[in-house]
């Protein structure tokens, strides 16, 4: 049974997240009771999560990176990235998938940004979510009302730049006075499908901790006789597909997050790659005028 803790500050603040963010924060103690509590099978499982989702995302990047490509037109363009001063996961009251959530939170690590949170909106956090951010490596996790929350953004834009993630339930912040910020949604329409091979069945109870606000729906229930029948349109509509060893092809051809056997605590969100959580510059110049 997921449990979720209410306990606050009991550490030092780190004087770089607002006031609001450190009155909210999850305390040490919080910490070492939702790891201790968390069973050693269920820690396993995020700790595999991890180590997809770190390999997916290439690992660390390097602090600073700078390319330059001599083209047509005499065009010198180099091009620089770096990471950027913060990012903020935030995430609703409903949500609970620590598969998910690492694959928010994993990928601004690698892109080397130094000061990254977790923010729940309105409810208190699962012990697994905070297990789950622990084994990542966050320490900062608070839990916010949403009008304190809309308080932090003209704060930390005064800090530097950063980006802002919107879990399942998170409220959309107004940002028109905070350019330095960008936003990047990742939302789940709330339903997975389930497709069991010939050769291979799915570990259900895996599936459930790492998906526990899912509807896991079972392939077979819907195809009925014909389990080829189910239309390429309609497995879309799902979030993602699990898919066991030997399923149908239709599976492996429509759907656009496909995870296999061994993959059931796996997530990855296409729109954040470590690259959104680096700044990028570009500068142009005639051949000649580089130096």
């Amino acid at each position: 049974m997921r449990t979720e803790t209410d306990d606050t500050v009991d550490q030092a603040p780190s004087f770089f997240w607002p006031q609001a963010m450190e009155r909210g924060r999850v305390g040490d103690a919080a910490f070492a009771r939702a790891y201790a509590r968390v069973p050693d099978l269920d820690r396993a499982r995020i700790k595999t999560g991890i180590a997809a989702v770190f390999a997916a995302c290439g690992g660390p990047m390097p602090r600073l990176r700078r390319s330059e490509a001599v083209l047509g037109h005499d065009l010198v363009l180099t091009r620089s990235d770096a990471p950027l001063d913060f990012a903020v996961i935030v995430c609703g009251p409903r949500f609970a998938s620590p598969s998910r959530l690492v694959a928010a939170v994993l990928p601004a690590l690698c892109a080397g940004v130094p000061e990254v949170a977790a923010v729940r909106v309105g409810g208190a956090w699962p012990q697994e979510l905070l297990v789950a951010l622990e084994l990542c490596g966050v320490e900062t996790a608070c839990r916010l009302g949403p009008r304190a929350l809309a308080g932090v953004w003209p704060q930390l834009v005064a800090k530097g730049s950063g980006a802002l993630v919107l879990l399942d339930g998170a409220p959309r912040p107004a940002l028109a006075a905070c350019p330095g910020i960008v936003l990047h949604e990742a939302a789940t329409r709330g339903r997975a499908l389930v497709a069991d091979g010939l050769k291979e069945r799915l570990d259900r109870e895996a599936l459930a901790f790492a998906q526990p606000d899912l509807e896991l729906v079972d392939a077979a229930s819907l195809a009925g006789d014909a389990p080829g029948a189910l239309a390429k349109d309609a497995i879309s509509e799902y979030d993602a597909v699990y898919v066991g060893d030997g399923a149908d092809p239709a599976f492996a051809e429509a759907a656009s997050l496909r995870l296999g056997p061994g993959r059931e605590t796996f997530w990855l969100w296409p729109q954040l790659p470590p690259g959104a959580f680096r700044r990028v510059r570009i500068a142009a110049a005639r051949q000649g005028d580089v130096a």
